[in-house]
């Protein structure tokens, strides 16, 4: 009878093991403050065992360690005491765990933009002028030489204008494109521009 209480402890704590974790470790965007950050370097140095930090990443007092090379209980048991120590002094703002053991568990992915829906370049609508040409030119060359974390967008109209934008913005590249169309419309006459490239891809209509 013991032994069947047991096991079912045993498959019980299996069974919710995953879904506990999950719901106290700390997802999306986040970066230690430099208290948080010294706090982090001190709690590596140790037998790192839980590490938890305010999900603005601005206190980080809740973190434990191991004195010994052997530690009582479970880091699933002190990940609970380590967000409560957390709390204690977060002045309200809630804590999560940000490291177990010295990995990093905190998930900072998050969910991928929807990619907005722009005018595209339609060659059958109007033809590219020379001049168009020589400035797509131009920014090919601005292209070739750009930090890899730097994106541009390329810009006409039907009226000859050219326009070009850079930033720092990852895919799907939402406001690069506005802002390339936004700068177009401002020096066109007529006000109806369309997206021609994204780096050096050419994103006409085919």
């Amino acid at each position: 009878m013991t032994r069947l209480v047991v096991l079912c402890l045993v498959l019980f704590t299996v069974g919710c093991k995953g879904a506990t974790t999950s719901s106290l470790v700390g997802s999306g965007p986040i970066t230690l403050s430099s208290s948080a950050q010294k706090s982090y370097e001190k709690y590596l140095r140790s037998n790192p065992r839980v590490f938890a930090v305010t999900e603005d990443g601005s206190t980080s007092w809740g973190w434990y360690y191991c004195p010994d090379i052997q530690c009582r209980g479970t880091r699933l048991q002190s990940m609970p005491k380590a967000i409560k120590q957390c709390e204690k002094y977060s002045n309200g703002k809630p804590c999560k765990v940000y490291d177990l053991g010295g990995e990093i568990v905190w998930e900072k992915k998050t969910k991928p933009e929807a990619e907005i829906k722009v005018d595209l370049y339609d060659p059958k609508n109007f033809e590219i002028t020379s001049g168009q040409k020589t400035a797509f030119g131009r920014y090919l060359d601005l292209v070739s030489i750009k930090n890899d974390d730097v994106n541009l967008a390329f810009a006409i109209s039907k009226d000859g204008t050219t326009a070009r934008a850079r930033s720092q913005e990852v895919a799907p590249y939402n406001k690069l494109k506005l802002t390339a169309l936004e700068i177009c419309k401002a020096k066109s006459s007529n006000n109806e521009c369309v997206l021609y490239a994204i780096n050096d891809k050419i994103t006409a209509v085919k």
